[in-house]
């Protein structure tokens, strides 16, 4: 999927968490919808939303900063994807 930077990330798999790859992937999607315009792909500095009672950062571009989302004991990772 499509990073509010621009870059690619990886949705990993959350099933162990009890959060089926679906609403995983649907929650990264909506928190960077959400973060549209405050984060450049250049830029260094982390961003943090709520998103559906889930607290998600999005670590610094610049330093190929994945997603993280977490609520309770439940935890969503989102990783960039390295270009080619």
């Amino acid at each position: 999927m499509t990073a509010a930077s621009g870059l690619t990330l990886y949705v990993f798999d959350s099933g162990a968490a009890g959060v089926s790859c679906a609403t995983a992937t649907k929650l990264v999607g909506d928190f960077h919808r959400k973060i549209a315009g405050r984060q450049g792909a250049g830029s260094n500095d982390a961003v943090n939303e709520t998103v559906d009672g889930w607290l998600c950062t999005s670590g610094p571009p610049a330093a190929q900063g994945g997603t993280t989302c977490t609520k309770g004991e439940q935890t969503v990772f989102a990783a960039v994807v390295p270009s080619e």
